[in-house]
């Protein structure tokens, strides 16, 4: 298989593409991304663009599947404008070239409470998977977690207070709550993995026991 990864350098996407790399069923692995990772690897390849011209880039978008792990907040984008473009319209437009160019699956990451009645995030999330459907229709599949619990490069006050109480919420979020617990994100960057390679019989939509039920 060959795999194409967009927000490689984020949080989930940075183990996806280990995870990838580290698979013997993975041939090939393209990440997009605005600047060199200096990782070393025979199996990579790194295209780095700005990526505002994603037409330009179409004849790199090749392989069998294509992993979405773009994502920011309105603080690192610094518009609600920038943030639409890099967590809904750049993966649209990667999924319309994708799927001209016969890659044959695609994996979102979304967020639990995705839905068009929702704020501007979940909004701007739920529009993300229909975009990308459109291209993917019975072929995308939208990873839902709730708080991604995880070591990030950067420290986030707010993020550290946030995964101190769901600690505590965690154990309370059973029945049709139990979507909204946190995530660890090396098991979510595990589940997208595997379900890349077994897709048949799986929701298209996955909320917390449905991610740890692909492990």
């Amino acid at each position: 298989m060959k795999a194409i990864i967009i927000g490689a350098t984020g949080l989930v996407g940075n183990l996806i593409l280990k995870e990838a790399l580290a698979d013997n069923d993975f041939s090939e692995v393209r990440i997009f991304v605005r600047k060199p990772t200096g990782i070393i690897n025979p199996k990579l390849k790194e295209i780095v663009s700005p990526m505002k011209d994603i037409a330009a880039l179409s004849s790199e978008i090749q392989g069998d599947v294509l992993f979405n792990a773009l994502g920011t907040t309105i603080k690192k984008a610094g518009s609600h404008i920038e943030q639409q473009r890099i967590d809904r319209d750049l993966p649209i437009c990667f999924a319309k070239i994708a799927s001209e160019n016969g890659v044959k699956l695609m994996l979102n990451i979304s967020s639990a409470g995705a839905n068009m009645e929702g704020g501007f995030y979940l909004k701007t999330k739920a529009e993300m998977e229909i975009g990308t459907e459109r291209f993917f229709p019975k072929k995308t599949f939208h990873f839902r977690p709730g708080f991604l619990a995880g070591k990030r490069k950067e420290f986030r006050f707010a993020e550290k207070i946030a995964s101190l109480l769901m600690k505590v919420i965690d154990p309370l979020l059973t029945g049709s709550f139990s979507k909204y617990k946190s995530m660890p994100v090396e098991k979510l960057s595990k589940a997208m993995i595997s379900l890349s390679k077994n897709p048949a019989g799986k929701p298209a939509v996955l909320h917390f026991t449905e991610i740890m039920q692909c492990i």
